[in-house]
């Protein structure tokens, strides 16, 4: 093997060789090194490093492994990466004479890292559109139900009456900051390492920036040895998609909980759930239990990627070698989740009767009727608190419901806490303990009323729209640095 002759002796032991190989991770980084060690070819010609004819060489055997499906080459062990399987390919094309050039001038430690960052490059922004979907699927559904009342909660017991619209304009916020977090990490990717080589550079008359260029890079690392060495980049992303899964985990919860037969607020669509083997009257939330399930797994590989990065000399060590695969397994894992939460939102149905008799149960219009007695009547707001907390305690032990208390039952009350009357009329104990209007009186930025809904729906459209438009334009960029990359190979060969 390429990397063993003329320093050891002996073969590696075979258990050795499979336990320290990444070949099977690194298939997903396949084309990404093969476009590096073409940039890289590129500029050692243009650098005067390399002969065109030897440049054209080496580029027309890299020109056939990019087409080639890396499955179909011999994955041995032994090879340890995909690095050393590109380099020995081309030197069974080239010869070993000029296939040994092939590394002149680099590493494998700043060829991997440059191949992952574009791999996780087009990765994030696969995972900030799957987002914005999921934000699109919340902002249509809310449109849909501006004055479809719901029991708000707070410590899970029925707090104040809501909508059905504000409670996913509050989820379609959540994810909206997760999509800049993916956002902000794409910037932080698109910084090229080549040129670091091992750790302190090269003594060759390399141009660093150009293939920065070449690569799509916007910038160069200032320091080799932090290129090679660090992995704070590589986590990034995987925080950013954990906290994505931990918001995409509690509306699962919520998903889960709401369709309930104790809750019964949710309808949820029959192909996205599954039934028993044995109970035939079953509905299972497979698909949001699993989301919940999928969060726990991302979070745990940002706890093992943390754990261990933790621990490690500066530079490159082989433990990063580990970090790579959960990188992409906390994309996968993130993407499919979202994609299938969208789906969900898209298609859930409210029970409307549900979700309002649990407004009625749990007197979620008593802040409102506190509320008047302060705003209309001048009673200090503890002191309307404690009139209607005792008007909610006699009702309650009385068994009456929220359209069973009466105007008198709330003059009795006020009578009792403040020992005076109160001069509340008909029209305005209506409105207060009426659970729409007190909707739509919350007309606060941000609140559930609906013309506060729909201002806060078109923000989140506009907002939404904007990362589309980055997205599109990132990947545009990536595919004409890719073509006009190989339209310069094609050219020299």
């Amino acid at each position: 093997m390429i990397l063993r002759e003329r320093r050891f002796e002996k073969q590696m032991d075979p258990r050795a060789a499979r336990f320290i190989s990444s070949l099977e991770a690194d298939l997903r980084i396949y084309k990404e090194t093969v476009l590096v060690n073409m940039a890289h070819v590129l500029m050692l010609y243009r650098c005067r490093l390399l002969k065109r004819r030897e440049a054209a060489t080496l580029l027309s055997a890299l020109r056939k492994l990019y087409r080639k499906d890396p499955r179909r080459l011999a994955l041995r062990p032994e090879l340890e990466d995909i690095h050393v399987l590109i380099e020995e390919e081309i030197i069974k094309a080239a010869g070993p004479d000029l296939g040994g050039k092939l590394h002149t001038a680099k590493s494998r430690n700043d060829q991997v890292v440059a191949a992952i960052r574009m791999r996780a490059k087009r990765d994030v922004l696969q995972a900030e559109r799957a987002v914005l979907q999921l934000v699109f699927s919340l902002v249509n559904k809310a449109a849909e139900h501006l004055t479809t009342l719901m029991p708000g909660y707070t410590h899970l017991q029925v707090a104040e009456p809501t909508t059905f619209a504000h409670y996913l304009g509050a989820y379609a916020q959540a994810f909206l900051r997760d999509a800049i977090r993916l956002e902000n990490t794409y910037h932080m990717l698109d910084s090229s390492p080549m040129g670091a080589c091992a750790l302190s550079g090269t003594s060759f008359p390399i141009n660093r920036k150009m293939v920065a260029d070449l690569l799509g890079f916007v910038r160069v690392d200032t320091n080799t040895m932090d290129a090679v060495g660090s992995r704070d980049w590589l986590i990034e992303p995987m925080s950013a998609l954990a906290i994505t899964m931990v918001d995409l985990s509690r509306l699962a919860e919520d998903f889960i909980l709401m369709s309930s037969g104790e809750f019964g607020f949710l309808d949820l669509p029959e192909e996205l759930s599954s039934t028993s083997s044995i109970m035939p009257q079953k509905k299972n939330q497979v698909v949001a239990e699993l989301v919940r399930s999928k969060a726990a797994l991302v979070i745990g590989n940002l706890t093992a990627a943390l754990s261990l990065v933790r621990g490690v000399p500066q530079s490159y060590n082989l433990d990063f070698q580990d970090l790579t695969p959960l990188l992409w397994s906390s994309v996968d894992a993130t993407e499919q989740s979202l994609v299938l939460m969208a789906e969900l939102v898209r298609k859930v149905k409210p029970n409307e009767k549900r979700m309002r008799a649990a407004i009625d149960r749990g007197f979620a219009i008593a802040t409102e009727l506190a509320n008047v007695l302060a705003r209309k009547h001048g009673v200090p707001f503890r002191k309307a608190y404690q009139v209607v907390a005792y008007l909610t305690r006699k009702a309650l032990e009385s068994g009456k419901t929220i359209h069973q208390i009466s105007l008198l039952d709330l003059k009795r009350a006020a009578e009792e806490v403040l020992q005076k009357p109160i001069p509340i009329s008909q029209q305005e104990f209506n409105v207060a303990v009426d659970p729409l209007k007190t909707v739509q009186n919350r007309r606060v930025p941000g609140g559930p009323s609906p013309p506060s809904m729909r201002s806060q729906l078109a923000e989140l459209r506009a907002r939404a729209k904007k990362h589309e438009r980055f997205i599109a334009t990132a990947e545009k960029a990536q595919e004409r640095t890719e073509q006009r990359l190989l339209n310069q190979v094609r050219r020299l060969t």
